[in-house]
């Protein structure tokens, strides 16, 4: 049996500040720099998944590499 998820509903907000730290994170030469705006990213994130959602930091960064 497959488990199906509801779909992740983020706001439109939310989305355009996604957006506005990947470009962020992509113009930005300081690792140290980067991995704050993952980090943020994240936890804006975490705000809007579901209790007990696990997001990692690499996982944002993968997100921003994806969607690049």
């Amino acid at each position: 049996m497959a488990i199906t998820r509801k779909p992740l509903e983020i706001p439109p907000e939310a989305a355009r500040q996604f957006v506005a730290d990947m470009k962020a994170y992509h113009a930005e030469q300081d690792d140290i720099r980067r991995d704050r705006i993952a980090v943020a990213t994240r936890h804006m994130l975490l705000d809007h998944m579901p209790a007990g959602t696990k997001l990692r930091v690499s996982e944002v960064k993968e997100l921003f590499e994806l969607m690049r």
